[in-house]
């Protein structure tokens, strides 16, 4: 039995820990959710080890230091301002809740959700891995009803399908070497630009492939992609949980980076309690990334049902924070993860890895693989514009801005563009409420310093700086000018890091 130390912290009682009551699938009524229950006795579980405890208590004294709020400054002569002041206090008391939640001093009582939650946290910091077995892990009966619904979507050939394309793409047009594609090094650019980057002041060092992944391929996008339905702040928090699916999405190469998953799961577990509902089932998606479905469709429809899971988009569901109907909430995660997987195509076909939609809908025997998962995205963001808008954008963002992604360093020719696409994206557009305003996107890392620093602002101080709309500009401009075709695997384009084997 793993030994048990109490960690004594008191939140700032100022702080109000607000609980929304949302859809569940575990049975729990809103009185539960609602029963906070703060254990000042040394925690009831004894699932948790020692020094899981005392890094705890390490954690929480370093935020607790005045020290913490001096990450949000510009400069250590200047003051913080209002913005900066209550984004810091919000960091600091979430990720204080979330520290005690995972210590076993607060709790969700009488919640399966909550109990499964915690074991998963706990696991996901003491040992990250993406895996069978930790998609066959007795937590995930708790997940979200967004993933239960999509693993009835697709099964197990829709993974075959994805595997055969993978290596057919390679054989049919690359001479059985899939280093031939042209790609982007997604190791050379992280060492390239990491140190430049404008990281949120929570998320550190910049050495870090898991902080850095943590912010601008997890909290950044999945934030954009849920202000469709909240407030700056909220979406923010909303898109915190993404980083416990990152940690163990990124266990081959940060395992030693325990302080930093503490970090990252300590907050978004604190975020999970704040809204509570589907936002704790939700949590545990991340543990699902190899689970396989009991669908038997072989359609574009489960190549995405597929990603959902694999990609863990689930958690930024209108569903999920009580916004949207099932139905309605199924779009954003599969619009989300099929625009990734359109941008980043050449990267996985190169590295020989499967997970991907558009290899998959290669692997069914589709002519034009590329362009017809395209336009089933278009359509599937269309049937919830303000959902599918957002969730383009947000990706998108992700692309042009992020250390790894370099989705600038594609050039060559790209043929005419699909006015059906353009057609269908313009209705999107206006049905989220926003502008058609082309513009062409960043063409460099350093081309993207400014609208980077808006990220960070947007992370680190709750605002808004209309960086969905400028992103969503610069999808208007790839679809309207046919240079989305860059991204196709199919379309020969100059070499990129053909020999670089690490994507």
């Amino acid at each position: 039995m793993a030994n048990i130390i109490a960690v004594h912290y008191n939140l700032n009682q100022k702080h109000t820990v607000k609980i929304e009551s949302l859809p569940t699938s575990t049975g729990e009524s809103k009185d539960d959710i609602n029963d906070i229950s703060y254990n000042l006795s040394p925690p009831a579980s004894t699932d948790i080890e020692a020094s899981m405890v005392d890094g705890i208590y390490k954690l929480l004294k370093e935020v607790e230091s005045p020290e913490f709020d001096t990450r949000w400054q510009e400069t250590t002569s200047e003051a913080l301002n209002p913005s900066a002041q209550h984004a810091a206090s919000t960091y600091r008391q979430t990720l204080c809740l979330g520290l005690r939640c995972l210590s076993g001093e607060i709790a969700i009582p009488n919640s399966l959700a909550w109990q499964d939650a915690i074991a998963y946290c706990r696991a996901v910091i003491a040992a990250p891995q993406d895996s069978i077995t930790r998609a066959s892990s007795y937590w995930i009966r708790s997940s979200s009803d967004i993933s239960k619904a999509q693993l009835q979507r697709f099964g197990p050939g829709i993974i075959a399908a994805a595997h055969k394309g993978t290596s057919e793409i390679v054989s049919d047009h690359f001479q059985g070497d899939r280093l031939k594609v042209p790609h982007t090094d997604k190791r050379k650019s992280f060492y390239r630009n990491a140190r430049s980057m404008n990281l949120g002041a929570f998320f550190y060092p910049s050495s870090s492939p898991l902080a850095v992944g943590a912010f601008d391929s997890g909290i950044v996008p999945c934030s954009l992609s849920i202000s469709a339905f909240l407030d700056p702040e909220a979406a923010v928090k909303g898109g915190s949980i993404s980083g416990v699916a990152i940690c163990d999405d990124y266990a081959a190469f940060s395992r030693e980076d325990y302080g930093i998953r503490l970090r990252i799961v300590g907050f978004a577990l604190g975020c999970a309690y704040e809204f509570g509902g589907q936002l704790v089932n939700a949590i545990i998606d991340g543990s699902m990334l190899q689970c396989v479905g009991t669908g038997d469709q072989l359609t574009v429809e489960a190549a995405m049902a597929w990603r959902v899971i694999s990609g863990c988009t689930s958690p930024n569901s209108g569903y999920i924070f009580g916004k949207e109907s099932l139905e309605e909430g199924l779009v954003i995660t599969e619009v989300e993860i099929a625009i990734h997987d359109l941008l980043d195509w050449r990267s996985d076909v190169a590295a020989g890895n499967h997970e991907n939609g558009v290899s998959a809908a290669y692997g069914l025997g589709l002519g034009d693989p590329f362009h017809a998962y395209l336009e089933a995205t278009l359509k599937r963001a269309a049937s919830n514009p303000r959902s599918g808008g957002y969730a383009i954008a947000a990706i998108v963002y992700m692309h042009f801005t992020s250390v790894r992604y370099g989705a600038y360093d594609y050039h060559g020719t790209h043929g005419e563009p699909c006015s059906e696409c353009v057609r269908i994206l313009r209705d999107v557009t206006i049905g989220a409420g926003l502008v058609w305003a082309p513009k062409s996107p960043p063409r460099s890392f350093e081309d993207s310093a400014g609208i980077r620093q808006l990220g960070k602002t947007w992370i680190d101080e709750f605002k808004d700086c209309g960086l969905v709309q400028e992103s969503l500009g610069w999808f208007q401009d790839l679809v309207s000018t046919g240079e989305i075709r860059l991204f196709d695997v199919l379309n020969p384009i100059k070499e990129v890091d053909t020999e670089a084997d690490w994507a």
